[in-house]
């Protein structure tokens, strides 16, 4: 079920992506997809997401598409895809992470910073 859950976050990034990745990122959010069930929100910053496209793609992988940032109440952490690129993405963790009744154990906010470290992101504590 984990790696289920591994590539559908890597698909959701690379279904977004493009490929000219130099421009610097905007500031504005393009839209965020939510998954309370699993425990993570996913917030696309960077130029190149346009809200339609994100929107399209929270829908195929059956997550709520939020017009704007990720929720911030019990978020353990951020994995930032991508910094300073036109295709950059927030991941943001949740105390239920990694949903489905799992408890890591390590802790949530450990098992959110080895999959992003995994991703090649940058983890951020809240």
């Amino acid at each position: 079920m984990q790696k289920l859950y591994y590539v559908s976050v890597l698909v959701a990034v690379l279904s977004l992506s493009s490929s000219n990745v130099a421009e610097c990122a905007s500031s504005v959010i393009a839209g965020s997809c939510n998954n309370t069930a699993s425990g993570f929100c996913n917030e696309f910053t960077g130029s190149s997401y346009k809200a339609a496209n994100v929107e399209r793609s929270c829908e195929k992988q059956k997550m709520t598409f939020l017009r704007g940032a990720c929720p911030t109440e019990k978020r353990v952490g951020s994995c930032v895809m991508f910094k300073g690129k036109n295709n950059e993405s927030y991941y943001r963790y949740y105390t239920s992470f990694p949903g489905f009744g799992i408890k890591p154990k390590g802790g949530v906010a450990a098992e959110a910073e080895k999959q992003c470290t995994n991703m090649k992101g940058q983890w951020i504590p809240n």
